[in-house]
C-alpha cells in the first residue's frame, strides 16, 4: 500500500506520515521536501521527485518493505496521475491511496508559528505566504483529484488510528531493533 499525503505547508504531512510509519509494519517514509532538496535545484522539480520516489519505490521492494508514506505538496490533478503511473508500473498491484489534509487556516498559521519558535532561521514571513499560496491552489475549487479529504485537526495519536482505519489497517507497534 502507498499512502500519499498532500497539503500546504505545515498542515502537518511530516507529523502524520513519521506517527503512521511507526505504526505500519514494513514501512517507509519518503518526504517529498526532502527528496526535492538539492542543489542546485533540479530543472524540473516535479520530474526530479517522481523519478526519485520510483527509484527509492523499487529499491525498498526489493527489500522487503511494502508500505510506503509519501508525503509532499502538489498542486495538480496531473501531477498526482504522474505519481501514480510511475508507482504502478513499479509495483502493478499496489493500492495507492491519496488525501488531501486539511486544516482551518486560523490553525495552519498557528502551527507554523509554533514550529518557528525551534528554528535557527526566521521564515514566518516566507511561510506565511507560501501557506496562503499552496492553500489557494489546493482549496479554490481546484481541490478535485488531489486526494480525499482528511481533517487533521487532531492530536497524532487520533490522526493515525482514525487513517489505519479508513485503510482498513491494523497499528503494528515495531520494538525497537525489530526488522518490523
Amino acid at each position: 500500500m502507498i499512502i500519499l499525503l498532500n497539503g500546504p505547508l505545515g498542515i502537518g504531512k511530516s507529523t502524520l506520515a513519521e506517527a503512521l510509519t511507526e505504526s505500519i509494519a514494513h514501512c517507509v517514509m519518503l518526504d517529498g521536501d526532502h527528496l526535492v532538496a538539492v542543489n542546485p535545484p533540479a530543472h524540473d522539480e516535479r520530474e526530479h521527485l517522481h523519478a526519485t520516489i520510483e527509484l527509492l519505490v523499487a529499491h525498498h521492494l526489493r527489500f522487503g518493505y511494502h508500505h510506503f508514506i509519501i508525503n509532499h505538496f502538489w498542486s495538480a490533478p496531473e501531477d498526482l496521475t504522474d505519481l501514480r503511473r510511475r508507482l504502478l508500473s513499479v509495483s502493478p498491484n499496489t493500492d495507492i491511496h491519496c488525501f488531501l489534509l486539511t486544516l482551518p487556516v486560523e490553525e495552519n498559521l498557528r502551527r507554523i508559528r509554533r514550529r518557528q519558535r525551534t528554528r535557527a532561521i526566521d521564515e514566518r514571513a516566507f511561510e506565511r505566504k507560501t501557506v496562503v499560496e499552496e492553500r489557494d491552489a489546493l482549496f479554490s475549487g481546484a481541490g478535485e483529484g488531489l486526494g480525499e479529504p482528511f481533517d487533521v485537526s487532531p492530536p497524532p495519536s487520533v490522526l493515525v488510528a482514525a487513517m489505519l482505519h479508513r485503510l482498513g489497517l491494523r497499528r503494528q507497534h515495531k520494538s525497537p531493533g525489530s526488522d518490523g
